[in-house]
């Protein structure tokens, strides 16, 4: 066929009209680019900055920037050949953003984005086509509706377990998987709240910790929760007396950092100034669940779910726990009930 189309005894768009399944011949024969993300990464701010006249400085383009650097984060560890890529994998990327109380807007735009990526490996024939095309909202949101959603809440003689567990891999993340799981336990927070805490947002004297904007000096890169996540949390002296002594013991390590839990490693102490990652926890925290033979269902999200759920049966109302949790929709709290009903019998309080 090239080479009746070489002589012009047929045009390429003739020939991928009559004879079914050329085309699809061709792009099998095309050898494509090796997955590089950081390319990938560097195409995507060119065709942001090309396709904008807004100030390539500007928040925008730092936020996009962001998230597709969060996607590719991802991708990397679920699809490290992006030639493997399908609908599926885009799904499954989706669904793990919603699994993580992600609102609608937030989804809907990270998918935009993911496509807006895809676009840029195809044009640097990392890929064929873009799935993420081929993938849209409707599609998950039947998903979840279909599928009850479980959330895993830790049981109150697990936890002394997972303590015990966490000091016998003192290295994970610098050492700073217990702090993880103190943030969880005992204020609720998100990994991504977790990675930009910064010290002076704790209040020693009042044992309050404030979730407020947090600004990396290094890279300019600023982290802003939205308005309803900004929040001011009680949090218990046994918790305050633990962050204590992690200070102290990064204050002896020498790693000068502003965060709570430093980025970087023993390999790259470089990087000591900046946020841990905020997929990092999750992953030291599942290394260390299969090394421990421990329920794989138990993720650093389960520490939050424990801990709205124990505030609830300690007797914390609705509206107080909305607050503590940074939800915008009282409705998303009130999904937290659901394990009072049978675990704590309510009704036997009846006066009578």
């Amino acid at each position: 066929m090239e080479e009746w189309i070489d002589k012009g005894w047929i045009s390429a768009t003739d020939a991928s009209q009559i004879f079914a399944g050329y085309e699809e011949v061709l792009i099998q024969a095309r050898v494509l680019t090796p997955t590089d993300y950081d390319v990938l990464l560097n195409a995507f701010e060119n065709y942001w900055i090309d396709k904008t006249d807004r100030d390539v400085t500007g928040k925008n383009l730092s936020n996009d920037k962001s998230h597709a650097r969060r996607i590719i984060h991802w991708l990397e560890d679920h699809c490290p050949d992006l030639n493997e890529m399908t609908p599926a994998t885009v799904k499954a990327y989706l669904l793990h953003l919603k699994e993580h109380d992600y609102a609608d807007n937030t989804v809907k735009n990270r998918l935009n984005i993911f496509r807006q990526l895809i676009d840029q490996a195809v044009i640097l024939v990392m890929i064929d086509d873009n799935p993420a095309r081929k993938v849209n909202l409707k599609q998950i949101n039947v998903r979840l509706r279909g599928v009850a959603q479980e959330r895993r809440v830790l049981k109150v003689e697990e936890i002394p377990n997972i303590f015990e567990a966490l000091q016998r891999h003192p290295n994970l993340i610098t050492g700073c998987l217990p702090t993880v799981v103190h943030l969880g336990l005992y204020a609720g927070l998100r990994n991504a709240e977790m990675c930009w805490l910064r010290w002076d947002a704790i209040d020693w004297s009042s044992r309050i910790i404030t979730i407020k904007e947090s600004l990396c000096e290094e890279t300019g890169e600023l982290w802003k929760p939205k308005d309803y996540e900004l929040r001011r949390l009680d949090v218990k002296q046994n918790c305050i007396d633990y962050l204590a002594r992690e200070q102290e013991r990064h204050n002896k390590a020498g790693f000068e950092t502003p965060f709570v839990m430093p980025g970087g490693s023993a390999r790259h102490p470089e990087y000591r100034t900046r946020p841990l990652h905020q997929d990092a926890p999750q992953k030291a925290f599942a290394k260390m669940v299969k090394a421990e033979g421990l329920d794989p269902a138990i993720t650093v999200y389960c520490f939050r779910h424990t801990y709205a759920t124990m505030a609830l049966r300690a007797g914390v109302d609705l509206r107080t726990l909305q607050k503590r949790m940074g939800h915008s929709d009282i409705k998303t709290t009130m999904e937290y009930l659901h394990y009072i009903e049978p675990e704590e019998h309510p009704m036997d309080k009846l006066p009578y």
